[in-house]
Protein backbone atom coordinates (compact mmCIF):
# COMPACT_ATOMS: atom_id res chain seq x y z
CA UNK A 1 0.00 0.00 0.00
CA UNK A 2 2.86 2.10 0.44
CA UNK A 3 5.12 1.05 -1.70
CA UNK A 4 7.66 -0.25 0.53
CA UNK A 5 8.11 -3.41 -1.72
CA UNK A 6 9.36 -1.48 -4.67
CA UNK A 7 11.38 1.21 -2.70
CA UNK A 8 13.33 -1.35 -1.44
CA UNK A 9 14.34 -3.04 -4.84
CA UNK A 10 16.49 0.60 -4.42
CA UNK A 11 17.32 0.54 -1.05
CA UNK A 12 16.59 -1.31 2.83
CA UNK A 13 18.21 1.94 4.26
CA UNK A 14 20.76 3.32 5.29
CA UNK A 15 22.88 2.37 8.94
CA UNK A 16 23.91 5.70 9.01
CA UNK A 17 20.07 6.19 10.20
CA UNK A 18 19.00 6.42 13.66
CA UNK A 19 14.87 6.05 14.47
CA UNK A 20 14.34 6.81 18.28
CA UNK A 21 11.36 4.22 18.97
CA UNK A 22 9.33 6.09 22.08
CA UNK A 23 7.25 3.41 23.37
CA UNK A 24 6.99 0.45 25.83
CA UNK A 25 10.64 -0.71 25.05
CA UNK A 26 12.00 -3.30 22.12
CA UNK A 27 12.55 -7.14 22.95
CA UNK A 28 15.94 -7.13 23.07
CA UNK A 29 16.46 -10.74 21.78
CA UNK A 30 14.07 -11.01 18.87
CA UNK A 31 15.55 -12.56 16.02
CA UNK A 32 13.96 -9.50 13.53
CA UNK A 33 15.20 -6.83 16.05
CA UNK A 34 18.24 -7.74 18.06
CA UNK A 35 20.46 -6.70 14.72
CA UNK A 36 19.48 -3.71 14.19
CA UNK A 37 19.15 -2.44 17.80
CA UNK A 38 21.56 0.81 18.86
CA UNK A 39 22.02 -0.23 23.05
CA UNK A 40 24.30 2.70 23.23
CA UNK A 41 21.65 5.04 23.06
CA UNK A 42 18.50 3.38 24.15
CA UNK A 43 17.36 4.53 27.75
CA UNK A 44 14.17 4.27 29.74
CA UNK A 45 12.67 7.54 30.52
CA UNK A 46 9.95 6.19 32.77
CA UNK A 47 11.47 6.71 36.05
CA UNK A 48 10.19 10.14 36.43
CA UNK A 49 11.78 11.62 33.72
CA UNK A 50 15.32 10.89 34.53
CA UNK A 51 16.82 9.16 31.98
CA UNK A 52 17.97 5.79 33.11
CA UNK A 53 20.83 4.66 31.14
CA UNK A 54 21.73 0.78 32.94
CA UNK A 55 22.01 -1.62 30.47
CA UNK A 56 18.69 -3.16 30.59
CA UNK A 57 16.65 -0.19 31.66
CA UNK A 58 15.20 0.22 28.33
CA UNK A 59 13.86 -3.44 28.13
CA UNK A 60 10.22 -3.80 27.49
CA UNK A 61 7.30 -3.14 30.15
CA UNK A 62 4.49 -5.02 30.34
CA UNK A 63 2.79 -4.29 27.11
CA UNK A 64 4.87 -5.67 23.87
CA UNK A 65 3.64 -2.38 22.32
CA UNK A 66 6.88 -0.99 21.11
CA UNK A 67 8.17 -4.45 20.16
CA UNK A 68 5.70 -4.86 17.67
CA UNK A 69 6.22 -0.85 16.31
CA UNK A 70 9.61 -1.77 16.37
CA UNK A 71 9.27 -4.31 13.59
CA UNK A 72 7.24 -2.38 11.02
CA UNK A 73 9.75 0.15 10.88
CA UNK A 74 12.79 -1.94 10.87
CA UNK A 75 12.82 -5.15 11.53
CA UNK A 76 15.52 -7.07 9.44
CA UNK A 77 15.56 -8.64 6.34
CA UNK A 78 17.20 -12.36 7.51
CA UNK A 79 14.96 -14.79 5.84
CA UNK A 80 12.46 -15.24 9.47
CA UNK A 81 9.11 -13.09 10.64
CA UNK A 82 8.41 -9.79 8.57
CA UNK A 83 10.82 -7.45 7.01
CA UNK A 84 10.50 -3.44 8.18
CA UNK A 85 9.53 -0.88 5.98
CA UNK A 86 13.37 0.23 6.43
CA UNK A 87 15.08 -2.94 7.05
CA UNK A 88 18.99 -1.68 7.34
CA UNK A 89 18.13 0.57 10.25
CA UNK A 90 19.11 1.23 13.42
CA UNK A 91 16.81 2.01 15.82
CA UNK A 92 17.16 2.97 19.67
CA UNK A 93 14.94 1.71 22.26
CA UNK A 94 13.68 5.06 23.95
CA UNK A 95 10.95 3.87 26.55
CA UNK A 96 8.41 6.22 27.76
CA UNK A 97 6.02 3.88 29.27
CA UNK A 98 5.84 2.58 32.59
CA UNK A 99 4.91 -0.84 34.08
CA UNK A 100 1.12 0.41 34.45
CA UNK A 101 0.66 1.79 30.69
CA UNK A 102 0.76 5.23 31.43
CA UNK A 103 3.01 7.96 29.06
CA UNK A 104 3.60 11.11 31.47
CA UNK A 105 4.18 14.42 30.34
CA UNK A 106 8.14 14.36 31.94
CA UNK A 107 8.60 10.73 30.40
CA UNK A 108 8.05 12.02 27.15
CA UNK A 109 10.33 15.39 27.51
CA UNK A 110 13.21 12.81 28.89
CA UNK A 111 12.19 11.46 25.26
CA UNK A 112 12.14 13.85 22.94
CA UNK A 113 15.27 15.92 24.98
CA UNK A 114 16.96 12.32 24.47
CA UNK A 115 16.31 12.00 20.73
CA UNK A 116 17.93 15.42 20.23
CA UNK A 117 21.04 14.89 22.43
CA UNK A 118 21.87 11.88 20.76
CA UNK A 119 20.85 13.12 17.02
CA UNK A 120 18.45 10.55 16.28
CA UNK A 121 17.30 11.44 12.56
CA UNK A 122 13.77 10.20 13.13
CA UNK A 123 11.07 9.33 16.73
CA UNK A 124 7.91 7.27 15.98
CA UNK A 125 5.23 8.38 18.96
CA UNK A 126 2.48 5.86 18.66
CA UNK A 127 0.65 7.24 22.34
CA UNK A 128 -0.66 10.65 23.78
CA UNK A 129 -0.22 11.72 26.49
CA UNK A 130 -1.74 10.46 29.85
CA UNK A 131 -3.67 11.37 31.59
CA UNK A 132 -5.51 13.85 29.59
CA UNK A 133 -6.29 12.88 25.96
CA UNK A 134 -6.57 16.63 25.41
CA UNK A 135 -4.19 19.12 26.65
CA UNK A 136 -6.26 22.68 27.15
CA UNK A 137 -4.34 26.14 27.27
CA UNK A 138 -6.99 27.49 29.34
CA UNK A 139 -6.18 24.78 32.06
CA UNK A 140 -3.11 26.01 34.50
CA UNK A 141 -2.79 22.26 35.29
CA UNK A 142 -2.50 20.83 31.93
CA UNK A 143 -0.88 24.07 30.07
CA UNK A 144 2.22 23.80 31.77
CA UNK A 145 2.72 20.00 30.14
CA UNK A 146 1.80 21.03 27.55
CA UNK A 147 4.23 23.36 27.15
CA UNK A 148 7.53 21.43 28.38
CA UNK A 149 6.50 19.02 25.90
CA UNK A 150 5.72 21.33 22.74
CA UNK A 151 9.37 22.96 24.06
CA UNK A 152 10.90 19.38 24.20
CA UNK A 153 9.85 18.46 20.52
CA UNK A 154 10.72 22.34 19.25
CA UNK A 155 14.45 21.47 20.62
CA UNK A 156 14.65 18.41 19.23
CA UNK A 157 13.32 18.98 15.61
CA UNK A 158 16.35 22.13 16.13
CA UNK A 159 18.36 19.24 16.50
CA UNK A 160 17.54 17.67 13.61
CA UNK A 161 15.04 15.19 14.49
CA UNK A 162 12.04 14.70 12.52
CA UNK A 163 8.65 13.69 14.27
CA UNK A 164 5.79 10.89 13.32
CA UNK A 165 2.75 10.61 15.51
CA UNK A 166 -0.10 8.90 15.61
CA UNK A 167 -3.85 10.86 15.45
CA UNK A 168 -5.39 9.08 17.90
CA UNK A 169 -8.45 5.76 17.97
CA UNK A 170 -11.36 7.78 19.26
CA UNK A 171 -12.86 7.83 15.48
CA UNK A 172 -12.90 12.01 16.27
CA UNK A 173 -12.61 15.03 14.80
CA UNK A 174 -9.50 17.13 16.04
CA UNK A 175 -10.37 19.79 13.69
CA UNK A 176 -13.87 20.23 16.33
CA UNK A 177 -13.46 19.36 19.51
CA UNK A 178 -16.48 19.55 21.30
CA UNK A 179 -16.80 16.99 24.74
CA UNK A 180 -13.66 14.99 26.48
CA UNK A 181 -15.10 12.33 28.35
CA UNK A 182 -12.24 9.88 29.42
CA UNK A 183 -9.55 11.90 31.03
CA UNK A 184 -8.27 12.41 33.47
CA UNK A 185 -7.61 8.15 32.27
CA UNK A 186 -5.43 7.47 35.47
CA UNK A 187 -8.30 8.43 37.97
CA UNK A 188 -11.91 9.08 37.77
CA UNK A 189 -12.77 10.87 34.62
CA UNK A 190 -14.77 13.84 34.43
CA UNK A 191 -16.73 15.42 31.43
CA UNK A 192 -14.62 18.51 29.87
CA UNK A 193 -16.10 21.26 27.41
CA UNK A 194 -12.93 20.96 24.77
CA UNK A 195 -11.95 24.42 22.46
CA UNK A 196 -9.59 25.28 20.17
CA UNK A 197 -6.86 25.50 22.79
CA UNK A 198 -7.12 21.90 23.37
CA UNK A 199 -4.59 19.24 21.90
CA UNK A 200 -4.20 15.90 21.42
CA UNK A 201 -0.05 15.62 22.52
CA UNK A 202 2.71 15.04 21.05
CA UNK A 203 0.53 14.73 17.48
CA UNK A 204 -0.78 18.20 17.67
CA UNK A 205 2.32 19.92 18.53
CA UNK A 206 4.07 21.94 15.34
CA UNK A 207 6.07 19.96 13.24
CA UNK A 208 4.77 16.65 14.30
CA UNK A 209 3.66 14.68 11.32
CA UNK A 210 0.25 13.61 12.11
CA UNK A 211 -0.61 10.05 11.15
CA UNK A 212 -4.20 8.77 10.72
CA UNK A 213 -5.03 4.83 9.69
CA UNK A 214 -6.05 3.25 6.43
CA UNK A 215 -7.15 -0.43 5.75
CA UNK A 216 -7.38 -2.50 2.88
CA UNK A 217 -10.64 -2.10 1.34
CA UNK A 218 -11.71 -4.64 -0.36
CA UNK A 219 -9.64 -6.96 2.15
CA UNK A 220 -6.85 -8.55 -0.04
CA UNK A 221 -6.46 -5.56 -2.30
CA UNK A 222 -4.53 -2.25 -2.77
CA UNK A 223 -6.77 -0.05 -2.43
CA UNK A 224 -8.17 1.46 0.95
CA UNK A 225 -10.15 3.44 2.74
CA UNK A 226 -10.41 4.99 6.36
CA UNK A 227 -9.84 2.79 9.52
CA UNK A 228 -13.32 2.94 12.45
CA UNK A 229 -10.79 3.85 14.66
CA UNK A 230 -8.97 6.29 13.06
CA UNK A 231 -9.07 9.66 14.37
CA UNK A 232 -9.40 12.63 11.86
CA UNK A 233 -9.32 16.15 10.65
CA UNK A 234 -9.21 18.83 8.04
CA UNK A 235 -6.04 20.77 8.29
CA UNK A 236 -4.91 18.40 11.47
CA UNK A 237 -4.04 14.91 9.07
CA UNK A 238 -0.79 15.42 7.60
CA UNK A 239 -0.75 11.99 5.86
CA UNK A 240 -2.55 8.35 5.87
CA UNK A 241 -0.64 4.88 6.68
CA UNK A 242 -1.73 1.43 6.99
CA UNK A 243 -3.25 0.80 10.52
CA UNK A 244 -5.62 -2.48 10.68
CA UNK A 245 -4.54 -5.80 11.56
CA UNK A 246 -0.79 -4.79 11.20
CA UNK A 247 1.45 -7.97 11.55
CA UNK A 248 4.69 -7.31 13.02
CA UNK A 249 6.92 -8.94 16.33
CA UNK A 250 5.86 -9.71 19.63
CA UNK A 251 7.58 -10.28 22.59
CA UNK A 252 6.13 -13.22 23.42
CA UNK A 253 7.88 -16.53 22.57
CA UNK A 254 9.85 -14.06 20.05
CA UNK A 255 7.22 -14.11 17.52
CA UNK A 256 4.89 -12.21 15.30
CA UNK A 257 1.12 -10.95 15.83
CA UNK A 258 -1.37 -8.14 14.39
CA UNK A 259 -1.97 -5.33 15.74
CA UNK A 260 -4.41 -2.84 15.07
CA UNK A 261 -4.71 1.64 15.87
CA UNK A 262 -3.02 4.26 14.78
CA UNK A 263 -0.27 3.44 16.26
CA UNK A 264 0.88 0.78 13.71
CA UNK A 265 0.02 3.33 11.14
CA UNK A 266 3.04 5.89 12.38
CA UNK A 267 5.62 3.60 12.38
CA UNK A 268 5.26 3.08 8.51
CA UNK A 269 5.80 6.52 8.08
CA UNK A 270 8.51 6.91 10.67
CA UNK A 271 10.01 4.10 8.31
CA UNK A 272 9.30 6.31 5.38
CA UNK A 273 11.19 9.40 6.69
CA UNK A 274 13.91 6.81 7.92
CA UNK A 275 14.47 5.38 3.86
CA UNK A 276 14.34 9.20 3.01
CA UNK A 277 16.71 10.51 5.34
CA UNK A 278 19.19 7.64 3.82
CA UNK A 279 18.71 8.94 0.49
CA UNK A 280 18.52 12.53 1.12
CA UNK A 281 20.76 12.78 4.36
CA UNK A 282 21.03 16.65 4.35
CA UNK A 283 17.75 17.48 3.78
CA UNK A 284 16.22 19.07 7.45
CA UNK A 285 13.14 17.94 9.38
CA UNK A 286 10.84 20.57 7.88
CA UNK A 287 11.96 19.75 4.17
CA UNK A 288 11.43 16.07 5.45
CA UNK A 289 8.00 16.71 5.56
CA UNK A 290 7.35 19.32 3.10
CA UNK A 291 8.35 16.24 1.05
CA UNK A 292 6.47 13.70 2.84
CA UNK A 293 3.28 15.38 2.02
CA UNK A 294 4.42 16.09 -1.50
CA UNK A 295 4.90 12.78 -2.71
CA UNK A 296 1.95 11.48 -0.72
CA UNK A 297 -0.32 9.33 -3.48
CA UNK A 298 -3.59 11.95 -3.08
CA UNK A 299 -6.39 9.57 -1.61
CA UNK A 300 -10.17 11.11 -1.87
CA UNK A 301 -12.95 11.45 0.90
CA UNK A 302 -14.14 7.83 0.93
CA UNK A 303 -17.07 6.63 3.49
CA UNK A 304 -15.78 5.35 6.83
CA UNK A 305 -16.28 2.12 8.43
CA UNK A 306 -17.94 3.29 11.49
CA UNK A 307 -18.88 6.07 13.51
CA UNK A 308 -17.75 9.99 13.09
CA UNK A 309 -17.11 12.66 11.56
CA UNK A 310 -17.81 12.37 7.45
CA UNK A 311 -14.65 13.08 5.11
CA UNK A 312 -14.26 17.15 4.35
CA UNK A 313 -12.07 18.79 2.10
CA UNK A 314 -10.27 17.54 -1.51
CA UNK A 315 -8.70 15.12 -2.89
CA UNK A 316 -5.02 17.10 -2.42
CA UNK A 317 -5.63 17.49 1.19
CA UNK A 318 -8.85 16.21 3.15
CA UNK A 319 -10.29 14.97 6.90
CA UNK A 320 -9.37 11.37 6.47
CA UNK A 321 -5.78 10.96 4.68
CA UNK A 322 -4.31 14.30 4.53
CA UNK A 323 -2.05 14.94 1.55
CA UNK A 324 -2.51 10.87 0.82
CA UNK A 325 -0.82 7.55 1.61
CA UNK A 326 2.80 7.62 2.16
CA UNK A 327 4.96 6.95 -0.86
CA UNK A 328 8.04 5.08 0.54
CA UNK A 329 9.24 4.54 -3.67
CA UNK A 330 9.54 8.47 -4.13
CA UNK A 331 11.00 8.89 -0.92
CA UNK A 332 13.88 6.95 -1.91
CA UNK A 333 14.12 8.78 -5.32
Amino acid sequence: MIKADQAQEITDGSRNVLVGVLDSGIDPDHPDLQANIDTADSVNCSDAGRPDTSETGWYPTTSDHGTHVAGTIAAARNGVGVVGVAPNVKMAAVKVVNDDGFIYPEYAVCGFVWAGEKHMDVTNNSYYIDPFEFYCEDQPDQYAPKEAVRRAVAWSTKQGVVHAAAAGNSSYDLANKTIDRGSPDDSTPVLRTLNQGCNDIPTELDGVVTVSSAQQWPTGSTTSRLSSFSNRGLGVIDVTAPGSSIYSTVVKNNAWGTKSGTSMASPHVAGVLALMKGAHPTWTPEEMVTQLKAQADDKPCSIATGSGAPCTGTDEDNSFFGAGMVDALEAVQ
